[in-house]
C-alpha cells in the first residue's frame, strides 16, 4: 500500500514501520494512526512476518498528538467551543482512542520501538503498547501536557512500569527524563549510541524472529495477561473518563481560548511562560 505518513519495509521476517512526518516532529494525527494500524493489520496473519520495528524519521521520535485543528486527534477541537467541549462526546472519543491503543497492545507479534529523540505526551501511548523499547542517549520521555492539557488514557503504563511515586513526580512536574534514567526505572530496555541504534535494533529483531510466530504470540499474551489481571485495562478506561473531566477545567479552556484568539504559537508561548 502507498502511505502518506509512514514508510514500510519488509526484510525477511521483519516489518519496519517508520513514522514519517519530520516537519511536524512526527506528531500523531488521525491519518498517521490509521496508516500505522493498516500497516499492522496487513501482516497480522502473515506468519512469515514475526517482528515489527517502529521507528521515526528526523531528530524527534514524536512530539505527541498533533495539536493543529485539521489534525486534532478526536472529533471536537476545543478552540471551536466557547463553553467547552461536550463532555459525553469527548468521553466517547477518548475511549475510542484508548481502544485503538489496546488493539495494538493485543497485536500478536512483538513490537520493538526505536527512539532517537524526544518521545513526549501522546507518543508515550505508543511506547506503552510496544513490547520492547530501545533508545539513543538523546532520547527523552515525559508528559509535559500533564500540567494543563490532559491525561493519556494508558498513562503510558507508568504506574506499573516505573512505580507510583515516580509516576506522580513526573505527572505533577511535567518534566521529561533522559534515556539513562528511563532505563534505570524499567521504562525502556536498552540505551544504545545513536550511530549503532539501527544496527542494534535490527539484530535484536532478527534474533527474536528466529522463534516461530505462534510461539511469540503465546509468549506475548502470557506476559500481557499479568498486567491485565492486575487491572491495566480497567485502570486505562478509568483514566479515559478522568481525561474527559480534565478537559472541562478552566486551565484547559483558557489554553484553547488563547488558541482561538491569538493562535497556537501564542498559546504555547504563554504555556511555556507558566510551566517552563
Amino acid at each position: 500500500m502507498n502511505y502518506e505518513n509512514i514508510l514500510t519495509e519488509q526484510n525477511g521476517g521483519i516489518l519496519s514501520i517508520t513514522l514519517n512526518r519530520p516537519k511536524k516532529l512526527n506528531a500523531l494525527s488521525p491519518s498517521l494512526l490509521a496508516e500505522l494500524k493498516a500497516a499492522l493489520d496487513e501482516v497480522e496473519h502473515d506468519n512469515k512476518i514475526k517482528v515489527i520495528i517502529i521507528r521515526s524519521s528526523g531528530r524527534v521520535f514524536s512530539a505527541g498528538y498533533d495539536l493543529s485543528e485539521e489534525e486534532w486527534i478526536i472529533s471536537q477541537f476545543p478552540a471551536d467551543f466557547e463553553h467547552g467541549v461536550d463532555l459525553q462526546q469527548d468521553r466517547e472519543d477518548i475511549i475510542d482512542l484508548l481502544k485503538y491503543w489496546l488493539s495494538i497492545w493485543h497485536y500478536p507479534k512483538p513490537i520493538i520501538t526505536q527512539v532517537q529523540g524526544p518521545a513526549l505526551s501522546g507518543a508515550g501511548e505508543l511506547l506503552a503498547v510496544s513490547d520492547l523499547v530501545v533508545a539513543s542517549p538523546e532520547a527523552s520521555f515525559g508528559h509535559p501536557a500533564a500540567r494543563d492539557l490532559g491525561i493519556p488514557p494508558t498513562m503510558f503504563l507508568w504506574p506499573m512500569l516505573i512505580g507510583m511515586r515516580k509516576t506522580k513526580e513526573l505527572l505533577y512536574t511535567g518534566r521529561s527524563m533522559g534515556a539513562v534514567e528511563a532505563q534505570s526505572l524499567g521504562l525502556i530496555n536498552e540505551v544504545v549510541a545513536a550511530d549503532r541504534l539501527d544496527a542494534y535494533v535490527d539484530a535484536l529483531a532478527k534474533d527474536i524472529a528466529r522463534s516461530p510466530a505462534n510461539h511469540l504470540a503465546l509468549l506475548k499474551e502470557s506476559t500481557n495477561n499479568w498486567y491485565e489481571n492486575m487491572g491495566m485495562q480497567t485502570s486505562s478506561f478509568q483514566a479515559a473518563d478522568l481525561d474527559a473531566v480534565f478537559h472541562q477545567s478552566p486551565t484547559f479552556k483558557a489554553f484553547f481560548d488563547l488558541v482561538k484568539n491569538e493562535g497556537m504559537k501564542a498559546a504555547l508561548k504563554e504555556r511555556k511562560k507558566q510551566f517552563g
